[in-house]
């Protein structure tokens, strides 16, 4: 089985707006089984912006293919507590499966108003992404907030929570793997490394591979596109690495984001 974990929408009207047969087009021609379609909360900046995504918009991407998409959720600290945590709850009744945090619009992980929302995580049995390394080219977005080294309380005070460090926490990889390296339930995915490689012109895909797997392990590396136009690149990066055994790069390309998921 093939899961690409880390995927976007943008909503109706948008200019960059793919319809969903777009979505399945490109997964049937890559045979990839399933797509993480994540939620997006930039706060009040993402308000001012109009950049959000709700949760609704999130579900009926989804369900337009409930067999081929797994919908996530999204929270940001400029909101109250309780409106977070209620969140949590509507998006499992939405039949939503994850929650991702983005740290670059204005805030670090360990942030103790999403304590409860870790809290209440560990209690639905969601994982949590969090974006970590590049930030996204959007206005107002912060680097300094991603550096994945500030998960690591996190990842300490809530044992149980499975947490996924996004983009391989480029360019802080040592330090994602210094989080993850005696956690078990940390894993770390590759979604816009291809990209970073083509912007400044020189190898990272290949070199994160070999360092995380030779770290934490295949099997808790997970494939991630962040966009269907880089699926097709980063597949290759892993079913052309010669340092992996054929079980590493099933592990990474599905098998583990199955388990995660509990399929």
């Amino acid at each position: 089985m093939i899961i690409d974990i880390h995927n976007h929408i943008t909503p109706k009207g948008h200019p960059f707006h793919l319809p969903v047969e777009e979505y399945l087009k490109n997964m049937d021609e890559l045979k990839i089984d399933k797509t993480v379609i994540l939620g997006k909360d930039y706060g009040k900046m993402g308000d001012r912006q109009n950049a959000n995504l709700t949760d609704e918009q999130v579900a009926e991407f989804v369900s337009a293919n409930p067999d081929r998409f797994i919908g996530f959720t999204a929270v940001h600290p400029d909101r109250e507590i309780k409106t977070n945590v209620e969140r949590l709850e509507r998006a499992v009744e939405l039949g939503l499966k994850g929650i991702k945090i983005n740290p670059h619009a204005g805030f670090y992980p360990n942030d103790s108003r999403l304590y409860p929302v870790y809290e209440k995580a560990e209690e639905l049995q969601l994982p949590v992404m969090c974006h970590t390394g590049v930030k996204a080219p959007a206005e107002g977005t912060r680097v300094k907030y991603n550096n994945p080294v500030y998960l690591d309380d996190v990842v300490v005070d809530f044992p149980d929570l499975t947490v996924i460090i996004s983009h391989g926490g480029y360019p802080w990889v040592e330090e994602a793997i210094m989080v993850g390296l005696f956690a078990e339930n940390v894993y770390v995915e590759i979604s816009t490394l291809n990209q970073l490689e083509q912007s400044m012109g020189f190898e990272v895909v290949t070199p994160t591979l070999k360092k995380l797997t030779a770290s934490l392990g295949a099997h808790r590396v997970l494939f991630g596109s962040d966009g269907i136009f880089n699926q097709e690149a980063l597949m290759n990066s892993v079913k052309n690495a010669d340092f992996l055994s054929e079980r590493d790069k099933g592990n990474i390309l599905g098998e583990t984001a199955k388990k995660i998921f509990k399929f």
